[in-house]
């Protein structure tokens, strides 16, 4: 969960200091090495901070380039977590 923590926390930095292209950057690098949990726990973390634009980001970015079981495993995680519409839009994401 530490990894969580400080991963959010630095997309956030990096996106309110006027970086939001590293923020995404990184964000991006980062999901080829997060687990499904792991990737659903960052996107909890960046709604319960409103940092919704990077929340979005992060969902078409997995559901993009993600394996199609990683996603569906994310999608669960984050209907678990209880955002419906983020696993709606994870799957989403993947179809498209």
């Amino acid at each position: 969960m530490a990894v969580v923590k400080q991963l959010t926390k630095r997309a956030e930095e990096l996106h309110d200091g006027g970086s939001p292209d590293a923020a995404l950057t990184l964000l991006r690098q980062t999901t080829e090495i997060l687990s499904p949990a792991e990737m659903a726990s960052v996107l909890v973390l960046l709604r319960q901070q409103q940092h919704d634009l990077l929340a979005d980001n992060l969902i078409h970015i997995y559901g993009r380039d993600q394996t199609d079981q990683d996603v569906l495993y994310a999608a669960h995680e984050l209907h678990e977590q209880g955002l419906p519409k983020d696993a709606g839009a994870i799957l989403r994401a993947a179809l498209g």
